[in-house]
């Protein structure tokens, strides 16, 4: 089967990971697969041929596909395409983000070889009904991947896309990264916690909408009942000393608080092992909620809030809390997991389990390869 992946970014920021990752899974199933992105100013890390490689996948950075629209550049690129597309005959185009989507559609009219078109919702939330995605949906799109039932649920009401033709697939994780049982150094002792102590963390950008208010007054709050407790918050910020150093220090949690900052590899994998438990707020721009997934893999409980797609991946009361988040409930969260070890263990030992389960990348490429098998059919 041949297929070409589109994502209108060079960055490898928020879906794009897991896009890369898909295409490479698919690839090991013996796929033909290309990854088209647009041309990155200069080489960089944090670019997509950098993961890309990683994956041994061909990509291809000859059509524009910038990730604003613009009405001049998806012309140009869905001519180019439509020409690409009778060239390599693929049998599919996947298509991440909504204006690869366009390009895609409009090139599919122009094409003597027209390809199926599958979409990835990366949003785990419903799609807005604006004038492109109107135009797309139902008629542009042969099959759509949600990450989320609600979002599904949602999406086929809204656009009238036939619930036959659209599918939840859980995003996958390196799990292998996340294995609970690989040594790792111990950043606790670094950051000066001891073995005994609760610590309690969290891994976002540091900016006002991420609720860090109801976390630090909720950390507050649960010092009161688990003295032990310790909170580490991992990410960075420009607005980091308003929304979060300065109230930590307001709120007496200056000395319990480590802000070990923006952490990358292993370092960042260290830092999630380090936490007896991990809270999650708000999705952020990946709305799979990644870190969470991560979290669980390395069978941490996960205190979530009922925001987003963070209800269908953390089951209350088994692998983790879910809560309305108000200070009150989220230190109750964090009082109730503090005072019980045994209690962390059994929801740590779940979350494992939930993560082998949900969010392995070779389950994920498998169920993507049974949609397009359908499609082609």
């Amino acid at each position: 089967m041949r297929t070409l992946h589109l994502f209108s970014n060079h960055k490898l920021t928020g879906p794009a990971e897991p896009a890369v990752r898909l295409a490479g899974q698919l690839q090991t199933r013996g796929h033909e697969v290309v990854f088209a992105h647009p041309a990155p100013a200069q080489p960089d890390a944090g670019y997509i041929d950098s993961a890309a490689a990683r994956y041994g996948l061909a990509t291809t950075t000859q059509f524009e596909l910038r990730k604003h629209f613009n009405v001049l550049t998806i012309r140009r690129d869905a001519r180019a395409l439509a020409r690409f597309l009778d060239d390599r005959a693929f049998d599919i185009v996947h298509c991440n983000l909504v204006n690869d989507h366009l390009t895609a559609a409009l090139a599919a009219r122009h094409a003597r070889h027209r390809p199926k078109i599958v979409r990835t919702n990366h949003a785990a939330a419903p799609m807005r009904a604006d004038l492109r995605t109107r135009f797309l949906f139902p008629r542009r799109a042969d099959a759509l991947i949600e990450l989320s039932a609600a979002a599904r649920d949602a999406d086929v009401r809204r656009f009238r896309f036939p619930p036959g033709r659209c599918a939840v697939v859980d995003t996958a994780i390196e799990l292998s990264r996340f294995d609970p049982g690989r040594e790792r150094p111990d950043l606790r002792a670094a950051w000066g916690l001891a073995p005994e102590d609760f610590v309690v963390g969290i891994a976002a950008r540091i900016q006002k909408r991420r609720r860090f208010d109801i976390l630090l007054q909720a950390a507050a709050v649960a010092r009161g009942q688990v003295p032990n407790l310790k909170l580490v918050i991992i990410g960075r910020g420009t607005h980091k000393e308003t929304v979060a150093v300065r109230p930590a220090r307001q709120l007496g949690l200056d000395e319990v608080t480590v802000f070990p900052g923006y952490l990358r590899g292993d370092d960042y994998v260290a830092a999630l092992s380090a936490l007896d438990v991990k809270v999650f707020l708000v999705p952020g721009t990946d709305g799979s909620c990644r870190a969470a997934r991560e979290a669980m893999a390395l069978g941490r409980p996960v205190i979530a809030a009922r925001r987003g797609m963070l209800p269908e991946l953390v089951t209350d009361g088994e692998d983790g809390l879910v809560v309305d988040d108000t200070p009150e409930n989220l230190a109750g969260a964090m009082i109730e997991l503090g005072k019980d070890a045994a209690l962390r263990r059994r929801m740590g030992d779940a979350a494992r389990r939930t993560a082998l389960a949900r969010f392995d990348p070779a389950k994920q490429a498998e169920r993507v390869e049974q949609i397009y098998e359908s499609l082609l059919e």
